[in-house]
């Protein structure tokens, strides 16, 4: 082994966390170009790690309440030494109860990539490290943006584009079906659709929809490996 190579500093182990492909996706895309700093060990849908893993870094996207339930769950896995939450926004009395659940971190979406990984390598040397930009304007526009809709109408449409229904949608979110019937009104009114089918068009042809839109730059396509758990058909 070459000086250089003893003196490079280890990788942070890192695994994506959440119940859905595409969001993985988009995170892993934003990773990459910072491969010599972090290594993306595995994308887990609707799983804990398999293997160890300095940080789990769970997006709460499609989770209420930050899915302090999921937050608890990886904190106990024998797998992961230490849990970030990566989170759109965050209400500072939330600290509390997100410690108590074990998260050693929470990040902002509003973070750019280099400050995300920054984070993600503090917190793997168990550092805990929590965002001071929330409740600042988000750089980073949510999924839908670009079509006017809010960032639970983006939740909803996005749930909508994988072809759930309305009780699933409701399940994922927590909400009532006439909760998201009154999102999807809103949704087809903003896209100037008539149905499903002619939202789930409309949706797919937009680029805020796509796992690519938040690539860093330089980023390279997708790796073509599974993600665990992934969504059977519904």
């Amino acid at each position: 082994m070459s000086q250089l190579e003893a003196s490079a500093p280890e990788r942070t182990r890192v695994a994506l966390v959440n119940d859905y492909e595409i969001v993985l996706r988009g995170l892993e895309a934003m990773l990459r170009p910072f491969r010599d700093r972090i290594e993306v060990v595995e994308l887990d849908v609707e799983e804990n790690p398999d293997e160890p893993v300095d940080v789990a870094l769970f997006d709460t996207y499609g989770h209420p309440r930050l899915g302090l339930d999921r937050v608890a769950d990886l904190a106990r896995s024998p797998h992961v030494r230490a849990v970030a939450v990566y989170t759109w926004s965050f209400a500072p009395e939330r600290f509390d109860a997100a410690r108590a659940a074990g998260a050693r971190g929470v990040l902002a979406k509003s973070m750019s990539a280099e400050a995300l990984v920054e984070a993600l390598q503090q917190i793997g040397r168990q550092e805990e490290f929590v965002s001071a930009r929330f409740g600042r304007s988000v750089r980073q526009p949510w999924p839908g943006h670009d079509l006017g809709l809010t960032l639970r109408e983006g939740e909803v449409a996005l749930f909508l584009a994988q072809g759930l229904r309305n009780r699933d949608i409701a399940s994922a979110l927590w909400v009532s079906e006439n909760t998201v019937k009154t999102h999807l009104k809103s949704i087809f009114q903003k896209t100037a659709v008539r149905s499903r089918a002619e939202a789930i068009v409309r949706i797919s042809r937009d680029a805020s929809f796509s796992p690519k839109r938040h690539e860093h730059r330089g980023a390279t396509e997708p790796s073509k490996r599974s993600p665990k758990g992934t969504h059977p058909s519904r």
